[in-house]
């Protein structure tokens, strides 16, 4: 057991129960929410909010890993008055997406941690919520931007014990270059979780993510599939076989949905209408057609409430 940080303050690991660990509130860009206020409109997102987890509550989610950063407009205040109002658990989290802040080009990697830990021992925006979580994401090749990104939530997470959860493009094998450089600092693989596994169906990467002992982080935002990737049911029966193979003790499941409003005429961004279910997609199909092919429930309580929690205690991926 451990303590870690959600935005309602101090959590108790024992408590986190049915977890989906890589999630979104609303996804937007740093500074909109106060520059242009009616691309976010945060009184519709609230009421949209608290519908989408009072629903979640309801049919039995726990705990919510909000790994929206500064610049996918991260909202902790919302957070909190989502969580205290729907009793779903955020935790929020510290770091940085893609769209990197110009004032952190160049940077040194401690200058850049300072910035982070602060976030995880005071507090975020002149709050007193607290990061339980490091987010860092790379393109493939990885950019020399986002190396330095990666160094530095390798610097705050051995400064701070909070683990690392990680942003990986679609069709790529960079996770495993990601945990290479984040290894060169001295992060434990224990303490990574490499994330948007489903858009790479490759068992041989899969294999070595798990064998390098990091947590397996499969979510799929998108039913219907894409251009680059096959409809659901295809990607849920591989990760059956995946699980087959004994990768269940390293791999936990999650959407990558979100509350979304600032970009939802946007191109690629999957709309309500093909995900109608939202934050329950998992539970409602997912879950069900693994368990349908053979899957018995231990093994799904092992990704959604036992995995979870050993990421966030520290815990190595175990058979």
């Amino acid at each position: 057991m451990a303590t870690i940080n959600s935005v309602m303050g101090p959590l108790d690991t024992a408590e986190l129960g049915f977890t989906l660990p890589h999630e979104h509130l609303v996804d937007s860009s740093a500074g909109i929410r106060v520059t242009y206020p009616e691309l976010e409109l945060r009184d519709k997102v609230l009421d949209m909010a608290l519908e989408s987890f009072n629903e979640a509550k309801a049919g039995g989610v726990d705990t919510v890993v909000e790994v929206s950063p500064l610049d996918l407009g991260r909202d902790v205040v919302l957070m909190r008055e989502v969580s205290e109002r729907t009793a779903v658990q955020f935790i929020c989290c510290t770091g940085c997406w893609l769209d990197i802040p110009r004032s952190f080009w160049g940077r040194d990697k401690d200058f850049i941690a300072d910035l982070w830990v602060r976030e995880i021992e005071q507090g975020i925006d002149g709050t007193d919520i607290k990061a339980g979580v490091i987010k860092v994401a790379t393109s493939d090749p990885i950019s020399e931007q986002e190396e330095l990104m990666l160094r530095a939530s390798a610097r705050t997470h051995l400064r701070t014990g909070v683990p690392i959860s990680t942003h990986t493009p679609t069709s790529s094998r960079i996770g495993e270059e990601q945990v290479r450089i984040l290894k060169e600092e001295g992060v434990e693989p224990h303490q990574i979780y490499v994330g948007h596994l489903s858009n790479t169906l490759d068992p041989d990467y899969h294999r070595e993510l798990a064998r390098l002992g990091v947590w397996l982080g499969w979510d799929i935002n998108s039913p219907h599939g894409s251009a680059d990737l096959p409809e659901w049911r295809e990607r849920t029966d591989y990760l059956k076989d995946r699980l087959d193979e004994g990768l269940a003790p390293s791999m936990m499941l999650s959407h990558d949905w979100n509350v979304v409003l600032s970009r939802i005429s946007s191109s690629g961004m999957s709309s309500r209408e093909q995900n109608p279910d939202g934050y329950l997609w998992i539970s409602r199909a997912v879950i069900p057609r693994l368990m349908e092919s053979g899957v018995p429930a231990v093994v799904i309580d092992r990704m959604m409430v036992d995995n979870p929690r050993s990421y966030f205690e520290g815990a190595r991926p175990t058979d």
